[in-house]
């Protein structure tokens, strides 16, 4: 059972704390984010090992934060027992930004190199978490004394790489894309968003650097704009650094619709 009360010395950080099953093979860091494993098993069975299991983030599993390791643990090719720090937790994160205290977010990273560490600012919400230490980590990633937010899953970020070949590409279905500098020379990037299934589910999509000669395209099911109207929402076209396009998934899974909630340049169609 886990206790947020202060039982320690005075600088011991306020923790919500949980053993769980790392699954991985992979070394963990202090502060190196987790996910549970939602669909561990076969799926029309009931196993609560679902959630007192873990892994790194995915693109897959990024909806079902668990928290932070709360300690560095050695690589384990059978996976091992790790105690994490749970949201809520005032606790350090594995951090590859520049932090101020008490300004602005950081967001677990899905996917990648990066599985796991604190480099960008997604939606608010489990999976982000508010610095509580001003410093430099984004040369050389490192501790941060945050505390990971409670609340509605943030749905974590994601860095996507694009070939230059373009063609379509998979992104997370709910969460914050942010898609990395490249020169698009031969055809558009596309990703066609799927309908949403839960009400308030959040989306967005940023350029971290410009696209060059084509373009990222990206394509809603069932999507209208934030015009007071019914005005439909089927593309959003961007290449340059800074475009940004944030959308909320508002109403039942079966008659709901993505609904424009902001939009920083490239264009609407």
């Amino acid at each position: 059972m886990g206790s947020s009360s202060i039982n320690g010395p005075q600088k011991q950080g306020n923790i919500i704390s949980e053993w769980v099953w790392f699954e991985g093979a992979t070394a963990l860091k202090e502060g190196q984010g987790v996910c549970y494993n939602w669909d561990y098993g076969t799926a029309t069975a009931a196993n609560a090992a679902r959630f007192n299991r873990v892994e790194l983030p995915t693109i897959l599993n990024a909806r079902y934060f668990a928290g932070v390791a709360a300690r560095n643990y050695a690589a384990n090719s059978g996976g091992q027992l790790v105690e994490i720090y749970k949201p809520g937790s005032v606790c350090n994160v594995l951090s590859k930004a520049s932090s101020v205290i008490g300004t602005g977010i950081l967001t677990c990273e899905a996917g990648g190199t990066y599985a796991g560490y604190f480099r960008y600012a997604g939606f608010e919400g489990e999976g982000s978490c508010v610095p509580l230490q001003t410093v430099d980590r984004s040369s050389t990633a490192g501790k941060c004394l945050a505390r990971l937010q409670v609340g509605s899953p943030s749905g974590l970020v994601e860095v996507v790489s694009i070939a230059t070949t373009g063609g379509a590409i998979t992104c997370m279905v709910g969460g914050w894309t942010f898609f990395a500098e490249n020169a698009l020379t031969d055809a558009d990037a596309t990703f066609t968003v799927a309908d949403g299934t839960i009400s308030g589910q959040r989306k967005a999509f940023s350029l971290l650097g410009d696209q060059a000669t084509n373009n990222i395209v990206v394509t809603f099911t069932s999507a209208i704009q934030r015009d007071g109207s019914d005005t439909g929402l089927s593309t959003w076209t961007a290449d340059t650094a800074k475009e940004e396009c944030v959308v909320e998934w508002l109403g039942e899974s079966a008659d709901g619709v993505w609904v424009e909630q902001l939009v920083l340049g490239g264009t609407i169609a």
